[in-house]
């Protein structure tokens, strides 16, 4: 479902579950990128494995920090 979802936890396992998730439907056109929100450049590298991990292969996705969604 299109839209802004927002997920807590203090386990990044359980996020990730949620993630991959709703990421298990595809959007609409494999040009539209999905937009995740990050804390850091660490967890961007941490997720993007954990998900081509889950998913096989992972790409075109655009992770944002929090001031750049918030403007």
């Amino acid at each position: 479902m299109p839209g802004l979802h927002f997920y807590t936890s203090n386990q990044l396992e359980k996020l990730t579950d949620a993630f991959a998730r709703v990421l298990e439907e595809p959007l609409s056109s494999p040009l539209i990128p999905e937009f995740v929100m990050i804390q850091s450049l660490g967890m961007k590298r941490w997720l993007s494995m954990e998900l081509a991990r889950r998913f096989g292969v992972w790409a075109h996705c655009r992770f944002l920090f929090p001031n750049e969604v918030v403007r």
